[in-house]
Parts: structure tokens; sequence; C-alpha cells
């Protein structure tokens, strides 16, 4: 009888014994990340360029991660409620912000408070030049034909920008600064327009993504004059890099053109971050990620951790003193602690 008991006791012992180390397992894999699908918050439109990249980088990031990463575009005054959106949710690495350098110069602009400064970068992926474009008819066959018209007929040669702090925007007070070329700015709302526009001769010359540029060029609707870079564009070898051109503009080049990121909420655990930098590592280095880049006119940048907080800082510096100079901005960067280029 006594025995019988003992064996009793052994047995419950175990039973307990193997139920406490299966909770313990399920535990452990409750708190593993990542355990559910997570959201990458897009706050721009479906089919930009953000859009673009960021569905092209999860591919091999969600193999790596094991869970499936979800594209939600939350458009809307000029990607701060997306930004907001993210800022609003856990830090707990289930909610990604993908976006560019515009929202280092929300402050800037009096659209919003929130800067990056809240978020961490987990990957910067590319960045892409513009190119500065005219129709296959115009008297203009290269950058100093277009540019010593502007400065001979000051305010005459119709130049299509976007908002303030868009590219084609960006890359006219550039050429005003740089080169004395003033045009006369024709306001439209992205590159579709732009294109419409330049093909049916309602203006000179545009400034556009090399992405949109490039099909228009290897069609000969368009020719291209320059690439707003110190690098050429690879899919288009034939159009020269303005920085190759023009030597005296390659410090304000570094860092010209919009960049693509993605971003979580400031307070995500290290762990977390770690894991999402390793999948987003291997995202970038995918093949087909690279293949997406050169073939659409995308830079690689694949920058993380100290070495994108300097590329983004470099950049929020340049973009917010232009546009300030320019007399474009709400509050001046010096409010926000954004130092001037080269101090």
């Amino acid at each position: 009888m006594k025995l019988k008991k003992l064996i009793s006791i052994v047995l419950l012992a175990t039973s307990v014994s193997i139920v406490a180390a299966g909770c313990s397992e399920t535990a452990a894999r409750k708190n593993e990340y990542p355990n559910a699908n997570i959201n990458g918050i897009v706050p721009w439109a479906a089919g930009g360029g953000t859009d673009l990249v960021s569905r092209t980088a999860v591919i091999a990031a969600e193999k790596a991660l094991g869970k499936s990463i979800v594209i939600v575009n939350k458009p809307g005054a000029s990607g701060t409620i997306g930004q907001q959106y993210v800022y609003d949710q856990k830090a707990d690495g289930y909610d990604l912000l993908f976006n560019t350098g515009d929202g280092t110069l929300y402050p800037v602009l009096g659209l919003s408070d929130l800067t990056y400064k809240e978020f961490t970068p987990i990957y910067i992926f590319s960045k892409i030049a513009g190119v500065i474009v005219v129709s296959k008819d115009s008297p203009y066959n290269t950058i100093d034909d277009l540019l010593n018209a502007a400065k001979s007929q000051p305010d005459s040669i119709s130049l299509g920008v976007g908002g303030v702090g868009t590219l084609p925007w960006v890359a006219s007070i550039m050429l005003d600064n740089l080169f004395g070329a003033t045009f006369k700015s024709v306001p439209f709302e992205g590159d579709n327009p732009l294109i419409t526009a330049l093909l049916g001769n309602q203006i000179d010359a545009t400034v556009l993504s090399a992405g949109s540029a490039i099909q228009y060029i290897k069609s000969g609707d368009f020719k291209g004059l320059a690439v707003v870079s110190n690098d050429p564009v690879e899919s288009i070898p034939d159009v020269p890099a303005l920085g190759a051109i023009k030597p005296e503009a390659q410090p304000m080049l570094k860092t010209t053109g919009p960049w693509f990121g993605v971003f979580v909420k400031k307070e995500t655990p290290a762990d977390v971050v770690q894991t999402l930098t390793e999948a987003f590592k291997k995202g970038y280095e995918d093949q087909q990620f690279q293949a997406f880049a050169k073939t659409n006119g995308y830079t690689p940048l694949g920058l993380t951790g100290d070495k994108a907080w300097e590329y983004i800082n470099a950049w929020q510096s340049q973009q917010a003193w232009l546009i300030y100079d320019a007399g474009k901005a709400k509050e001046s960067p010096e409010k926000f602690g954004i130092p001037r280029p080269g101090q």
C-alpha cells in the first residue's frame, strides 16, 4: 500500500512538472517576437515611390520574420496622418512606419510637431535622384542650354514643380541658388500631371524622379539634360550627373533626393529592433529588391543605426535650411536645433 502511494506521489509530481514546463514553454513562445502579423503603415497613396519601395523590401523580410507584414496606406496631410498613427500605437514592433525624408521637415513646414526623433530607424533602403527633362522638340539639348536661357530671361522659362519640399521644387531652388537660373515656377500635384504637362508642351521643363523619367527618356518623348545628383543613374547612362558637369554643386547634391526607410516607435525594445534590423537587412540585400532598385533608378543605401541617423540629420539640415532661406518655412530650423549644413 505504501509503495502504491509513493508511486502515485511520484506520478503526480511528474505530471505537475510536465504541466509547469509546458506552461513555461507556452509563455516563452507567447513572448517571442513576432508572434503575430505586423502592420506596415505607408503614409502616402498606393503606387507611389514609398509604397513601391516598401512593398518590395518586405518580401524577403517577411520570410526572415516568419510572419506577414501587411502594408496599409494611410495618406493625407503630407504624410503626417500615417506618421501620427504609428506614433499613437504601442511601441512593440507590430506597427512599422515606412516613410521618406519628409518626416524630418514637418515642424519647419508647420505641419506637425512630430519628427523622427520619436522613432528609431530600422533601415534606410534607398534614395532616388531627380532628372531634369524637356520635351523631345525642345530647343534645349544640354543643361547649360537651359540654365543660360533661364539666366538671360529670368522668370520666362517655365519649370513644372510640385509643392514645397518636393523633388522638383527643391531642384528649382537649387538651380537658382547655385547658378542664378530663375525659372517661372508652374505648380502641379505629382509626377503624372507634370509628365502630362510636358508632353503637351504646357511647360518648358520639369524635374521628375528617375523612376518616372526613365521610360520617357528611353522612348524618346523626353530629353534628359542632367541627373540631380553627383552620380549618374545606371539605367540612363547617357544622362550626365549634374555634379560631374558642375563641380560647385557637389556639396549640396550629397543629400539631395527623396530617400525611403522603415521606422518603429522609439521605446520599442532593443531585441525587437535587432530582429527587425536583421530581417530588413535580408529584405534589402535580396536579389528582387536590388533588381527593382536598379531597374527603376533608385540608389541603394542600406543604412542602419548611427549611419542611418547621420544620413537623416544631414538631409534634414540641407532641406530645412533650403526651404527656410527660400522663404517657404513656417518656422526657423534653428528653433528645432537643426544646424545649417556644414556647421
